[in-house]
């Protein structure tokens, strides 16, 4: 897949040449643009890369970075006409966090997994934070290219998360709901219509019989993106942070019920297109 700039890309998209596919410089995204929208399917945590240097210190297994990653989130966004996923483990920088606490310390654990060997040196922090800051201005100049032409913008921020780290159970015994959105962060009153809208729309989908369970701020509130754009952009952009529960594969071995996943990423995309007002764009 051909790598373009940050110059580049920003030239096709001022000059809407699209569709547009490829990766950043650094190798940080895979983006395809198809067409302009007002919407912008995100999947930070799809990605499980580390570069050789750094996965050289660390102490978490490729299997335990597996477990906490956001696999097969990328499939959620895939036919979005505007899509951005990132290509590197979290557990390199994590994108949905500020900077400043992107690269997880070393003397704290998490998901009770012990991260680093050593401590990171500054050239090292300063290699990582490098491809943080490319991806983030490359989905930030995506966001401004919607906006010059579209009263608002809607971002997919697609994750998922586990539910069976202390036992294996049957997905609909589960205590959690299988959809959670985190909007707490966001103006919520202001964009209330979407929002009601969205947990409406997801909530009719069914699964092997069941009816899915959708919440909002019940496993996570919204991340680093719902934070960043509410305090730039409160009434112009609507992040919606989604996080799916991992009934789509098998969270130990990563086995994939393939039929289960395309019917969630079915009804995520009508709910997407029934959410999408006409007269957005200008």
């Amino acid at each position: 897949m051909k790598r373009y700039s940050l110059e580049e890309i920003g030239e096709h998209l001022k000059e809407k040449r699209f569709p547009l596919e490829g990766t950043t410089p650094l190798g940080t995204a895979r983006f395809h643009f198809r067409e302009p929208a007002e919407v912008l399917g995100v999947a930070l945590h799809a990605g499980n890369r580390v570069r050789s240097e750094m996965e050289e210190i660390m102490e978490v297994s490729r299997e335990e970075r597996f477990r906490e990653e956001d696999p097969y989130t990328d499939r959620f966004v895939k036919d979005f006409p505007m899509q951005l996923i990132a290509l590197d483990s979290r557990f390199e920088y994590d994108l949905n966090r500020e900077m400043e606490s992107a690269i997880y310390p070393f003397h704290k654990r998490k998901w009770g997994l012990q991260i680093w060997k050593r401590p990171l040196t500054p050239d090292e922090r300063k290699k990582t934070l490098l491809k943080y800051r490319e991806f983030h201005a490359l989905l930030d100049m995506v966001i401004n290219f919607i906006l010059e032409s579209c009263r608002m913008a809607i971002l997919f921020d697609v994750h998922s998360f586990c539910y069976q780290r202390e036992r294996r159970q049957e997905w609909w015994k589960d205590e959690h709901p299988e959809v959670n959105l985190g909007t707490r962060s966001i103006n919520r009153d202001y964009f209330a219509p979407r929002i009601e809208a969205f947990l409406e729309h997801i909530s009719r989908t069914r699964v092997d019989g069941h009816r899915i369970r959708v919440a909002e701020n019940a496993v996570f509130p919204g991340g680093y993106l719902t934070r960043k754009f509410a305090r730039s952009h409160e009434k112009e952009v609507l992040v919606l942070a989604i996080e799916y529960k991992k009934i789509f594969m098998d969270e130990h071995t990563g086995q994939l019920e393939e039929e289960l996943l395309n019917n969630l990423v079915r009804d995520l995309l009508l709910t997407k297109d029934r959410l999408i007002s006409q007269n957005i764009c200008l």
